[in-house]
């Protein structure tokens, strides 16, 4: 399930991260990675997410929610 339509206030991990390289290592500085554990938060405008990792929040709009692939934590694929 992709990011833009995992539900508010439960965590995931990162399965796969599919944009350009550019965009790609931008969200890794940020935390957001294959293996990475976030909480999605809030839901923004126009199908974007606001994503917690550790202490750190931040928003991804909804065009690149569509690219970030989530599984539960567990592995089980929602």
């Amino acid at each position: 399930m992709d990011l833009g339509s995992w539900p508010t206030d439960t965590e995931a991990r990162v399965v796969a991260v599919d944009l350009e390289h550019a965009a790609r290592l931008r969200l890794s500085e940020l935390g957001l990675r294959a293996g990475a554990i976030v909480r999605v938060t809030h839901r923004a405008a126009f199908g974007g997410r606001v994503v917690a990792i550790g202490a750190d929040r931040f928003a991804v709009d909804g065009r690149t929610c569509t690219r970030i692939d989530l599984e539960a934590p567990g592995g089980a694929r929602l």
